[in-house]
Formats: structure tokens, C-alpha cells, sequence
């Protein structure tokens, strides 16, 4: 039997030699099993990694390839303040933007249409307090074969009309789909929109790929990591810990 070593590569044998990683074992290589995120904090490109930015591009474009994501429009509540960077557990959600899921201990609503958290104004002046957002797993061009990011679009990059040189996501998309083209077979340029007082991308199509990133990228987007990141998927909220009761002092 060959000795397994350090320097794999030296002792495998030809027939493993071309053999890609499977899903099972991809879905070990993020930290902790976790997906790496993009966020876009001070509208700045952030690559995070279990909470701690390991990168970030401070370029006004980011080039990537979209690989997989959410398919309809989400919906998250926090009781508390909003913050984009939030990871932990809302207080309701949808991952289908029309009903709560069924895991949700208190739904705000039994429709998402006719919840009073949806009502603009409930989350301070002209906004509802229940924020949109969709998830994207993207591949950053430069490194199709590299980690697989999420990236969570607020509801300001998602919604809208632009021109073909800027436009809000689901414009994007659907351009992209009326051309006969699926989003893996190009690369997608994010752009900050510089006349939004919040962080807000737009897109536009860059270039198509060559025929060996392409096969990379739809391989990516098949991975239960890619798969994950289009999902709903929040750190449960710590109950609140109580001081523990100490008898009075003199007590029996």
C-alpha cells in the first residue's frame, strides 16, 4: 500500500490524477463548513471567512462569475436595529417571500403580503421594518476554481430599472435570460452605484468564458457549498442568560 504523506501529489496514483473533488469532500473545504462571504460594508468588496475579513478589493468593480443562488426574493425581520452584517436568526423570515417558514417560533404574519412588519413605515420613514434580500454563490473570475462566495444583494440592488451598462439584479437576470444566455456563462461586473446613500451594486455582463472556465463554473455551481449559499441559513440566537440566583447572605 503507498504511503499517504504530506506531498500527496508525489505518491498518486494516474488513474486519481484527473479525479475532482466530490461534493462530500467540498463541502469540507470552508472554514468550519461554513460559506465565505462578500460583504460590501463602507461600499467596499469584503471577503469574509467565518466573521474575520481576509480580503477585500477597494476597487469600484468586482469581477465574478454567478454559479448558483436564491430563486425568488427573500424576506428577514429583526425586532432590533437592522445590520446588513447580520448572521444571526431573525426574529421571522421567508425563504419564498410569500409565507414564513415553518421553522419560525413567531411569525409575524400568516402571509408575507398582508404582515404588518411589510407595511411601509414600520421600520421608520417610507420603509417596512421586513427587508428583501437574495443570496448569490459566485466565484470570483480571477480564481473559477478557488472558493465559492455568498453574496447577500439588499433590496436597493435588486429591484429597479437601469441601462445596460447598470442594472439592479433581477433587471440583470432577466436580460441575461431573454438573450438565450445563462448567468454561469459569462462574467457579471459589480459596481457600486456612487449616487446611492447606501451600499448598492449594479450589474452588467463583462465578457463570456472560455470553454474550460466554463466547465469549472458550472461544476462550482453543483456543489452542496454553491447550493448552500442561496439558502436562508442563520446562527441560532443565544437565549439570554439570567445571573444565577445566590441566597441572601444570612439565609438558612
Amino acid at each position: 500500500m503507498s504511503n499517504i504523506t504530506t506531498t500527496f501529489r508525489e505518491n498518486l496514483p494516474e488513474h486519481l490524477q484527473n479525479v475532482k473533488l466530490d461534493d462530500f469532500t467540498q463541502s469540507f473545504k470552508a472554514s468550519g463548513g461554513s460559506v465565505k462571504r462578500i460583504t460590501l460594508r463602507g461600499r467596499v468588496f469584503r471577503l469574509v471567512d467565518g466573521g474575520k475579513e481576509i480580503a477585500k478589493n477597494t476597487e469600484p468593480h468586482m469581477d465574478v462569475v454567478i454559479v448558483n443562488g436564491s430563486r425568488s426574493v427573500q424576506k428577514t425581520f429583526y425586532a432590533a436595529e437592522y445590520n446588513p452584517d447580520e448572521t444571526s436568526q431573525p426574529d421571522c423570515w421567508s425563504s419564498d417571500g410569500e409565507r414564513p417558514d415553518a421553522d419560525v417560533a413567531d411569525p409575524q404574519g400568516t402571509h408575507c403580503k398582508d404582515c404588518p412588519q411589510a407595511i411601509k413605515g414600520s421600520g421608520g420613514p417610507n420603509r417596512a421594518a421586513c427587508r428583501f434580500s437574495m443570496r448569490l454563490a459566485v466565484v470570483l473570475r480571477n480564481n473559477p476554481a478557488g472558493d465559492i462566495y455568498q453574496l447577500i444583494l439588499p433590496q436597493k440592488s435588486i429591484f429597479g430599472q437601469g441601462n445596460v451598462e447598470s442594472m439592479p439584479f433581477l433587471q440583470y437576470a432577466k436580460y441575461v435570460g431573454q438573450s438565450g444566455y445563462n448567468l454561469n456563462m459569462l462574467t457579471t461586473r459589480l459596481t457600486f452605484d456612487t449616487d446611492s446613500d447606501f451600499p448598492k451594486l449594479v450589474f452588467t455582463n463583462a465578457e463570456f468564458l472560455d470553454k474550460d472556465t466554463y466547465a469549472t463554473c458550472v461544476e462550482q455551481g453543483q456543489s452542496q457549498i454553491a447550493i448552500n449559499a442561496g439558502r436562508l441559513n442563520f446562527t441560532k440566537k443565544a437565549e439570554p442568560q439570567l445571573p444565577k440566583l445566590v441566597a441572601p447572605a444570612g439565609s438558612a
